[in-house]
């Protein structure tokens, strides 16, 4: 099992205890589980005490041993229940002062529970602070990246070889699945945003495509198979001359990288054909966008200026407004290719960028996940055609 080098976390918890510094918060406290993970390079449950003056303190409430054999912090004890963290608070002196936490995934009885125990604290919402740090990733994240596209690629490779017409979407679904588990992917995805629940992998076919699910996301359609997870591979056969989507993430060592790729048995529309090529000079200008060094909102809407004057019909993003997203530990980090996310593209920032089309009889257009390389130029991640791929 390979564990985060000690290099490595100490140098994200100095960060991090520079900017808790600059906004004059004396110390944090990291309950959501990504975030301990990062900062601490276990995620045993428990609590991270990060940034005070005596260094860092794991506080774990199970498995301590196992927390132990993986995170190369000094400190890490048990604890039962939050008040044992409360009270090493009251110890030390922090009790008086600005505690940083994680508002936008805090539950309120955690928080409503803190506020009883320390009621002399002022508590800080740093979630931005934290979300920041982590969208820029370092060389060791850029690596388990590289890695992970690359075997990505492979499994998009090894898929085009398989498919064959009459396959229905959970039959292709299937085999993506183990595809995805020869190449050594995980098959959990994490998520940040509250109620999100991310389908393994979007397989969709046709009509299936416009049939939008609860998830904020262009992609995130189809039936599914049951009620309780409505989005998805069903078991409706792929036709002939309709496009095939399959939106998808490589998780290699808990990195994620996002990828979406046409397929069609058969041929398509000039429509659906325009669309897709309108994708790909998104891309590019995404990549000029980056290069140059533009802000993040003035991004989003150059490429909905050059979208609207192309005029290749079908919902452009489905109606989301947003056209990419960062990735790493979860799916949906910062940052988010938006009007509204102030900013640019920052060298190390890993970025899925995907214009996509939806058409009453299908979905084109692809996704590609970039690294912000220093010389600002967007590298992609993924290496499989864009094109659509006919079978």
């Amino acid at each position: 099992m390979r564990t985060f080098p000690e290099t490595e976390i100490k140098a994200r918890l100095s960060r991090f205890a520079e900017s808790l510094s600059r906004e004059g918060i004396d110390c944090a406290l990291i309950v959501q589980n990504v975030d301990r993970l990062y900062y601490s390079g276990t995620i045993q449950d428990g609590v991270l005490l990060a940034g005070s003056p005596s260094g860092p303190v794991l506080f774990v409430r199970r498995t301590l041993s196992r927390a132990r054999e993986e995170s190369p912090l000094d400190t890490i004890i048990a604890m039962t229940k939050l008040s044992d963290v409360c009270e090493y608070i009251k110890d030390t002196g922090l009790n008086r002062g600005r505690i940083g936490i994680e508002i936008d995934v805090l539950p309120v009885k955690l928080y409503r529970a803190l506020v009883e125990s320390l009621p002399d604290v002022s508590f800080v919402d740093i979630s931005t602070i934290v979300r920041m740090q982590r969208a820029v990733k370092s060389n060791f994240e850029i690596e388990l990246l590289n890695e992970s596209g690359r075997r990505f690629d492979r499994v998009f490779e090894k898929l085009g070889e398989i498919l064959s017409p009459g396959m229905s979407e959970y039959q292709i679904y299937m085999r993506f699945i183990s595809l995805l588990l020869e190449e050594g992917s995980s098959l959990t995805i994490r998520t940040r945003t509250f109620n999100m629940e991310a389908e393994q992998r979007y397989i969709v076919s046709g009509e299936n495509a416009a049939k939008h699910s609860a998830m904020d996301s262009p992609s995130a359609c189809g039936t599914g198979v049951t009620i309780a997870f409505p989005s998805g591979a069903s078991h409706r056969k792929v036709g002939s001359n309709e496009p095939l989507l399959i939106d998808a993430v490589f998780v290699h060592e808990g990195y994620i990288v996002d990828c979406t790729r046409i397929f069609a048995f058969g041929d398509l529309e000039p429509a659906l054909k325009h669309a897709h090529a309108v994708s790909h000079t998104c891309h590019e200008l995404f990549c000029e966008a980056v290069e140059s060094g533009t802000e993040i909102p003035d991004i989003y809407r150059e490429i909905n200026t050059y979208v609207d004057n192309q005029q290749p019909g079908g919902i452009f993003m489905g109606g989301v407004r947003f056209i990419g997203h960062g990735v790493g530990l979860e799916l949906d980090e910062f940052p988010i290719i938006t009007e509204r996310f102030e900013g640019e593209l920052m060298p190390g920032m890993a970025v899925a960028f995907e214009p996509k089309f939806i058409f009453p009889g299908g979905a084109v257009g692809y996704e590609n996940t970039y690294i912000i390389e220093e010389n600002r130029r967007a590298r992609s991640l993924n290496r499989f055609d864009t094109e659509i791929q006919y079978r």
